[in-house]
């Protein structure tokens, strides 16, 4: 004990606040994890630190970072966890939007600070942050709260992990609460068990938790709390076992499987040379999503890795060439970004896919776009033909559950696969016994694009390649056949007939909510500076029309070019270009504005129809 200070190593220092704050030392200079009141400031020199310049955070809690208005004051930055930025520096908002009444949002998120804190620093997922010639490693540790991160470096020959409160001394948890995450649910026992089987893989030697004793033994606190987990995983939702375990699942000897509990199915192609090439990288398990009642209005999707070491060291695999994702949602294309940073893996997809994983904001009013840009490597045409190690594959723009969609097919084992996506599955219509015989069906999502000719070529498409094995997006891989394709087929034609009966003439427009669509969705622009639109319009009428747009701008926002007329043939499609300008002192700051394309077709006015957000940036 140095008077307020526990000594841990020569450079490494624990004070005792509202949470335990720990001191990285390097000369008279400091950093420190996670603030607490802000106390320590007052005792700095007894360790001989004249000014600390970063205070790094493990989560929001108000009781790690209600001091840090404090140590902004005397000169510090601050670091926080990517996922939850927007409960340091946009709090304010967050309190002003969040659900009181009919909440069934469990999540511990109520114990957010009150006022906006600046942030200097986003510690970024697998990332390193430097300070000095320490090079701490940012882990994903979701448990305690959805975005919260364990830091692991290295202090005077220990490997450190900074836990934050994913774990506590004994194998136990600092807050049982802390584990609902919806109503009731305890889906943050899930998260925890995967955080702290990835921080085993790290092999600390001692863990510095944000609340309780130092834990001095963390592969066996690991451990304990593991077993734990288990058992009341088994006791509570056995269903959700599985979850814990991250198992691949050979198909046949060169197809795997993530398993029926992956939150969306993702497959791996082995060749006979070692490399793996996959289709669709997603969530480890469903509840990673937080589309149900647990999710907060600022969040956007986090991913934490799977899989992968189990297919190095039991698969033998050295390498993973590329993947190719079926389709564009978020729970089949968030681990790609993972993949490209750092194992260097391609991205291939179908032409049609490639601008909106490419560039997600421009196209984000479509359903399910991934935040993260991914980049393409190669872009395959309709139909194209193409190999990859000993293996030939055709790939086709299937549009059925969603516009940008693709079917994948090549021989693997003998066998004929089609990697499916979300288009079809299988559904239950009768059942004897332990029997249950299905018919596959085809999907679709409305708001995903849909326009009746679709699913058109979904079936002319299966028809065509007649698969004996569907890899789908979700559930098992199941047989298929020609009888199981003209019930495919039967299925597309009764959906359309009673989509006709049900719809106006012509149901190709009263079904197509994307006939007009304003291109970037989303767009933050210069104060001063122009932001050009392209609306995106379609003729699903049987003859000709003509298309007239006007932009409709927020009052502070300048027309610079405001209308536009295209003639467009039944059945194609056309672009109008409209450009506005941001004010120069926008009174409304950052927050998002609504911008809409007014639109007659044949001079018969359809209102403002499209619409896209803009948000002006200051100089």
């Amino acid at each position: 004990m140095t008077n307020n200070f526990t000594r841990i190593t020569e450079h490494l220092y624990k004070f005792c606040d509202t949470c335990n704050v720990y001191i990285i030392k390097d000369g008279k200079q400091g950093i420190i994890i996670d603030a607490g009141s802000g106390k320590v400031l007052d005792y700095l020199d007894q360790i001989g630190i004249s000014h600390i310049d970063w205070v790094v955070h493990t989560h929001h809690h108000r009781d790690q970072c209600w001091g840090d208005y404090k140590l902004i004051e005397k000169g510090a930055g601050i670091a926080v966890p990517e996922y939850e930025r927007y409960l340091f520096e946009e709090v304010e908002e967050f309190w002003n939007h969040k659900r009181i009444y009919d909440n069934y949002n469990d999540r511990n998120t109520f114990f957010s600070i009150g006022k906006n804190i600046p942030v200097k620093a986003i510690l970024q997922d697998y990332e390193m942050f430097t300070w000095h010639d320490h090079k701490l490693e940012i882990l994903p540790a979701k448990g305690h709260t959805m975005g919260s991160i364990t830091v692991v470096t290295e202090i005077d020959g220990k490997k450190i992990a900074f836990t934050g409160d994913l774990i506590y001394e004994g194998g136990k948890l600092y807050q049982l609460h802390a584990m609902e995450y919806a109503y009731g649910d305890m889906m943050g026992i899930l998260f925890t068990h995967q955080s702290i089987r990835k921080l085993a893989f790290k092999a600390p030697d001692l863990c510095l938790p944000s609340h309780g004793p130092i834990i001095e033994k963390p592969g066996l606190c690991i451990k304990q709390l593991k077993h734990r987990i288990r058992r009341l995983v088994r006791l509570t939702c056995p269903e959700k076992e599985e979850c814990l375990n991250e198992h691949l699942y050979p198909i046949s000897n060169h197809l795997l499987w993530g398993g029926a509990l992956t939150c969306s199915n993702f497959y791996v192609i082995k060749s006979d040379s070692g490399k793996a090439l996959f289709i669709d990288y997603g969530h480890t398990f469903g509840e990673h999503m937080h589309v149900g009642s647990d999710r907060e209005d600022q969040e956007v999707m986090r991913f934490v890795a799977h899989h992968l070491d189990e297919l190095f060291t039991e698969y033998g695999i050295k390498k993973i060439d590329a993947v190719i994702p079926s389709h564009i949602h978020d729970d089949h294309t968030c681990g790609i970004p993972y993949l490209q940073k750092h194992f260097g893996v391609e991205c291939w997809t179908i032409k049609q896919m490639a601008p909106i994983l490419e560039n997600p904001a421009r196209w984000s009013s479509t359903p399910c776009c991934y935040h993260e840009p991914i980049r393409i490597d190669r872009r395959f045409s309709d139909k194209e033909e193409f190999t990859w190690e000993e293996y030939t594959f055709r790939i086709y723009h299937v549009p059925g559950q969603t516009e940008f969609h693709s079917v994948i097919t090549t021989t693997i084992d003998d066998s004929k696969v089609a990697f499916t996506g979300d288009n079809i599955f299988e559904h239950p219509v009768a059942t004897w016994g332990s029997h249950t015989e299905t018919d596959p069906i085809q999907t679709q999502v409305f708001r995903n694009s849909f326009q009746l000719s679709m699913h058109k070529k979904c079936k002319e498409v299966m028809n065509k390649i007649l698969p004996e094995r569907i890899c789908p997006g979700h559930h098992e891989p199941f047989y298929f056949d020609k009888l199981k394709s003209e019930e495919y087929s039967d299925y597309i034609d009764q959906k359309e007939t009673l989509f006709r009966e049900l719809s106006p003439e012509p149901t190709e427009q009263y079904s197509d909510l994307f006939w007009a669509r304003l291109l970037p969705y989303q767009s933050v622009v210069k104060s001063g500076k122009e932001q050009e639109f392209t609306l995106l319009v379609r003729n699903n009428f049987s003859k000709a029309k003509e298309f007239r747009a006007e932009l409709l701008a927020p009052k502070e926002w300048k027309i610079v070019k405001g209308s536009g007329r295209i003639r467009l043939s039944s059945g194609s499609s056309g672009e109008i270009m409209m450009t506005i300008k941001a004010p120069t002192n926008p009174a409304n700051g950052i927050f998002r504005q609504l911008v809409t394309a007014e639109i007659h077709i044949d001079s018969i006015p359809q209102g403002p129809v499209a619409e896209a957000l803009v948000q002006v940036k200051r100089p």
